[in-house]
């Protein structure tokens, strides 16, 4: 009993002593008012960043709209078909089966220098370890700039994101539009 005694009254003069040496503490509790405070400027921070994301892809927009090419001429008008009964003169023999064609599978490696094969693909984040969280980053990344992107597998356990572009105008033109959609760095891409 006497122990305990000690023990509460040895407590009571340390914190007694601590009180008198650095002063009484001060508790500051957060007024609701603050919190929104801060959420509301939060919450106008994102809207500047979609609105400059906005205008980021309206200027990609123009840009594309500017360099693209005039449109293929009209193709010339077919022969007219010779009477019924007679087969063409060039024409190859209707006894030959042709093997039917197979659709083209795309592209699903990226080579080492990060850019897709076919290049109109460029994969501009380090490579992830897992598909799971390739995919997680890509749908976050959908959400906030409302861009295409894939996944594709490098190797096992290394998975690039890539979005597709025509020319290095527009490929930077998507990078900006990212960086202020997202606030990631992408200045070493």
């Amino acid at each position: 009993m006497f122990k305990f005694l000690g023990f509460l009254l040895g407590s009571a003069i340390a914190i007694g002593a601590i009180v008198m040496l650095l002063g009484t503490p001060e508790f500051h509790l957060s007024k609701l008012s603050d919190d929104d405070n801060r959420f509301d400027a939060a919450v106008e921070q994102l809207k500047e960043k979609q609105k400059e994301a906005e205008r980021l892809i309206a200027l990609a927009d123009q840009a594309v709209q500017a360099t693209e090419p005039a449109p293929p001429p009209a193709p010339a008008p077919a022969a007219p078909e010779p009477e019924s009964g007679t087969p063409p003169a060039d024409s190859p023999d209707d006894d030959v089966a042709l093997p039917p064609e197979e659709p083209i599978e795309p592209a699903h490696t990226l080579p080492p220098d990060d850019v897709v094969a076919d290049a109109s693909w460029y994969a501009f984040w380090n490579p992830f370890r897992s598909e799971i969280a390739a995919r997680g980053f890509v749908s976050q990344l959908e959400k906030v700039t409302g861009l295409d992107y894939r996944v594709v597998k490098v190797k096992a356990g290394v998975y690039q994101v890539a979005f597709e572009y025509a020319d290095d105008q527009e490929r930077l033109a998507r990078l900006s539009q990212i960086q202020a959609a997202t606030g990631l760095d992408l200045s070493g891409t």
